[in-house]
């Protein structure tokens, strides 16, 4: 399977200078998040450094655009969530960002031209559209197969379950096509269910199979 990771800003509210998390955050959703990512990333060997700041993402997400049309999206990307998760780099830092790219092979003084200039605001702005209209309000999520949206960081067996359930079906006579893919939840006890379609979501359809946010 193929993902083509898009960008999509949670928080369009933070000021570009950022904010203290307890002002957007309710501190009993900061707490059991925390004990969430703790949870997960001991389980797969990550390191996640505690964060009490919500950065502005715009200028990270502008950078993946930067590094996509250079064609080393992927590695920028893994290091954009490395810097950030291990606290090596603040992604609301332009001197951070020249950075990372420059330690890809990409011109830090381009990158900083085209942060200046505003030049992926609209496609920031047009991703996100996209995304509310498709239903998707969280990260991480997924859009399987054009068919199933999976919201929220979802354990690997979510994932085989949607991609058997998709292979089942490519395997019955085609029916009429969904206007829109269900939407998978993940639970309190990390386990996750179809809840439906809704017209909130219509246009998703349109959207790359695997896709990411």
């Amino acid at each position: 399977m193929d993902a083509t990771w898009l960008p999509f800003e949670l928080h369009p509210e933070v000021p570009r200078e950022g904010t203290a998390s307890e002002r957007l955050l309710p501190p009993g959703y900061l707490a059991r998040a925390r004990r969430s990512i703790d949870a997960m990333a001991r389980e797969v060997g990550l390191a996640m450094e505690p964060k009490d700041r919500l950065i502005n993402t715009r200028l990270a997400l502008a950078t993946a655009e930067f590094a996509r049309e250079r064609g080393v999206f992927e590695t920028v990307h893994r290091a954009l969530f490395k810097g950030h998760w291990e606290g090596t780099a603040e992604l609301d830092r332009v001197a951070d960002l020249r950075r990372i790219v420059a330690e890809h092979g990409l011109d830090p003084d381009e990158l900083e031209e085209a942060l200046a200039g505003g030049r992926y605001e609209p496609v920031i702005d047009r991703h996100r559209a996209e995304a509310a209209s498709a239903g998707i309000d969280a990260i991480p999520s997924h859009v399987v197969g054009k068919r199933y949206l999976l919201v929220g960081a979802q354990p690997v067996s979510v994932f085989r379950r949607v991609l058997e359930r998709i292979a089942e079906e490519d395997a019955e006579p085609q029916g009429e096509p969904s206007a829109a893919p269900d939407r998978w939840e993940r639970s309190s006890s990390t386990s996750a269910a179809p809840s439906g379609t809704g017209s909130d979501r219509q246009g998703a359809e349109s959207r790359p199979p695997g896709e990411s946010c």
